[in-house]
């Protein structure tokens, strides 16, 4: 892969989207704005248009340039996800699933992105998960994904967030060398 890939992190309100991209990318700028609604009793700062950054992602076929679109998680800003998806490679999908709430707002999102990205790869980042409350399977059952899309991370650990893309990164390589095989049979 030596083109530079586009990848999305989206996911609710408060599930650690900027923090993600912010750690995963260096030269990271976003968008953010005062809580102006009841929501702000849980953060101060919301997106408001996007986060965005590059890295590079150490990846199956070698260092990978990854250029990352982090999408306001607020239902009233959902008609700019199909958006800032377009072009994507893949996404990642974040919640704070210590948060019932969060875990719901997923579902909707999941639905969303099933609509305008059938075929992109994914994964679901839990951040403050706890299997011990929640397994892996009950969490998936819940947001409507598979089992094995989910992995813990804590998007303050550069460690993890690149973990994470490197992930997906591997999926969408695979995907890749099957199109690639299926085209030339």
């Amino acid at each position: 892969m030596a083109d530079i890939l586009k990848l999305v992190v989206a996911g609710p309100f408060g599930s650690g989207k900027t923090t993600f991209v912010t750690t995963a990318c260096s030269d990271a700028i976003g968008a953010e704005r005062a809580v102006t609604d009841a929501t702000s009793r849980l953060k101060e700062q919301t997106t408001v248009a996007m986060d965005h950054g590059t890295a590079r992602i150490a990846a199956d076929s070698g260092e990978q340039l990854i250029t990352l679109f982090g999408t306001p998680g607020q239902e009233r800003f959902s008609f700019m996800w199909p958006m800032l998806a377009q072009g994507m490679a893949g996404y990642v999908l974040l919640v704070d699933a210590s948060r019932l709430q969060a875990q719901a707002q997923l579902k909707s999102i999941v639905r969303r992105f099933a609509e305008f990205a059938p075929n992109a790869p994914f994964i679901l980042a839990a951040n403050r998960w706890d299997p011990a409350q929640v397994s892996r399977e009950q969490l998936a059952s819940f947001v409507g994904v598979p089992s094995d899309r989910i992995v813990a991370c804590d998007p303050r650990s550069t460690d993890q967030a690149h973990a994470v893309l490197a992930q997906l990164l591997g999926d969408i390589e695979s995907r890749t060398v099957v199109g690639a095989g299926v085209a030339g049979s």
